[in-house]
């Protein structure tokens, strides 16, 4: 721990918003199910002999799969994305109002930093990039890195995802972040990240705070199954039924539904991490 502990006011909690739009959900839900499809088609050319492929049957397959893949996806993106929109959250606005309070968190800390004669401008150094809330301790010190780790820890009702900045470690180390900034503010991360229900993510130039998210109640368990079980191993049964081939039919509708019971029973425990 380090001296000089900077206080913080409560404020009201706030409430997780989606960073995924229906469109882009079905982008990527086609390029899933395309590159799914073109490494079954090569599998199944492999599989059948490359010699005398049996393109039409390995197109098939690649069409089969690639199908299965987009459906899957979509589905499960889609009642996601439904899901975080019925509370009503306003993106944009939830966005500011994150990263205002963060600036305004923190700007004691660059008060004491430019008393130091030194400078750290909160609005520079707290900004987002791609949607993810980012600060960036290039700057400070050790002991002002520590300070922001503890203040990341109290601010954590009004916080969702947050990306630290450390600069490059090892021997290509970035030399505009002192050394010791990265071990200062994970030793204080480390101490209280999981008790607030933060998930610590090391890169080897950032960390990244992540909410570890609540398990669904057997209720929402049961209603995610019930949505996904259906589709997913109507899906399956089908599609392992033609993979089969003649004479095993059977065989490939019972381990095809098999799997989608299990895919369905894996997606519904989804963990919902938007708070």
């Amino acid at each position: 721990m380090y001296p000089n502990p900077l206080t913080l006011e409560r404020l009201p909690p706030r409430n997780g918003v989606t960073d995924i739009s229906t469109k882009d959900a079905i982008s990527i839900s086609v390029v899933a199910g395309l590159m799914f499809g073109t490494m079954a088609v090569f599998i199944s050319i492999f599989a059948t002999g490359i010699e005398d492929p049996d393109i039409l049957f390995s197109l098939r397959i690649g069409l089969i799969s690639g199908s299965t893949a987009l459906i899957l996806i979509l589905a499960f993106a889609i009642y996601r994305i439904n899901e975080i929109s019925t509370k009503g959250d306003s993106r944009e606005e939830k966005r500011k109002e994150e990263t205002d309070f963060l600036r305004v968190a923190l700007s004691p800390i660059a008060e004491r930093v430019s008393s130091d004669g030194n400078s750290w401008d909160i609005h520079q150094r707290i900004r987002r990039e791609r949607g993810v809330l980012v600060v960036d301790l290039m700057g400070l010190d050790p002991p002002s890195a520590a300070a922001i780790g503890e203040r990341l820890i109290d601010s954590r009702g009004r916080l969702r995802r947050v990306k630290i900045r450390t600069g490059i470690i090892g021997e290509e180390r970035d030399s505009n972040y002192q050394p010791g900034v990265r071990n200062a503010i994970m030793q204080r991360l480390k101490i209280d990240a999981e008790r607030v229900n933060w998930q610590i993510i090391q890169k080897s130039s950032s960390i990244t705070l992540r909410p570890m998210g609540e398990s669904p109640s057997l209720r929402l368990w049961i209603t995610r199954f019930g949505i996904f079980s259906i589709p997913v191993t109507l899906v399956m049964a089908l599609a392992f039924r033609d993979l089969a081939g003649e004479g095993l039919e059977h065989q490939g509708i019972l381990f095809g539904a098999s799997c989608g019971l299990v895919i369905s029973a894996l997606a519904a425990t989804y963990r919902d991490r938007s708070s």
